[in-house]
């Protein structure tokens, strides 16, 4: 299994709108990655860092599985125009990609 997690920091400046992220972008999210192999979507919200009291270093990060990096890539190519202009609805910063192998342990 593969993840491609989508990393909003939480930088001086940037802005990030829950409500849009929960709601229209997920659902455009799914309605655009399901045809094309998306198993599921995790959301984690940044509430602090280390050492403990430490804000968090990003708003949120979003990770969405896929059964293979074929189902990953096919999805990519047919859908991420759509998604990347939607994000600038609720983010106002710099996001950071990153692909990851699932590793079971």
């Amino acid at each position: 299994m593969v993840r491609l997690s989508v990393l909003y920091p939480a930088i001086p400046g940037s802005t990030f709108d829950w409500n849009y992220y929960l709601g229209p972008h997920l659902v455009l999210a799914r309605q655009l990655l399901l045809p094309h192999g998306l198993v599921r979507i995790e959301v984690d919200r940044g509430i602090g860092a280390f050492p403990p009291g430490t804000p968090s270093h990003y708003h949120a990060i979003g990770h969405l599985y896929f059964e293979s990096m074929l189902h990953l890539d096919t999805a990519l190519a047919a859908t991420a125009p759509e998604l990347v202009a939607d994000q600038r609805k609720y983010y106002g910063g710099e996001s950071v990609v990153q692909v990851s192998e699932v590793v079971p342990v």
